[in-house]
């Protein structure tokens, strides 16, 4: 009996881990930016997926924050540190193996757009 219920606890165990790693979003990884040419990584935070510098004169700084919207598209807000630290809404969306970002004014109705290429 000792032998079958560690047999289900460590089969469960297995489940959840694997499962774990099923969960990443799509947009979670390693980009180059278009701007400075740094690197940045798209990682979870919280119920968020956040943008942070690696490398470049801003690393280390969190520049952008994103919720998925469904079908690949994310809703956010963006800091522009090469512009001051302007904030701007933001939205992202993957475009193949890389990610388009945009930041945007007056409700959305002017965008600025950058791919994000993937490492």
């Amino acid at each position: 009996m000792k032998t079958t219920i560690r047999k289900m606890a460590m089969a469960s165990a297995m489940i959840m881990l694997t499962t774990g790693a099923a969960h990443a979003d799509p947009i979670e990884g390693d980009f180059r930016t278009p701007k400075t040419g740094a690197t940045a990584k798209v990682a979870a935070c919280g119920a968020n997926l956040c943008m942070t510098y690696t490398s470049g004169a801003f690393k280390g700084k969190q520049f952008a924050t994103f919720k998925p919207t469904g079908n690949g598209q994310y809703s956010g807000k963006l800091i522009d540190f090469t512009n001051g630290g302007k904030e701007y809404t933001g939205k992202a969306e993957i475009a193949g193996s890389d990610i388009k970002v945009s930041g945007c004014v007056m409700g959305g109705l002017v965008c600025k757009d950058e791919i994000f290429k993937r490492l």
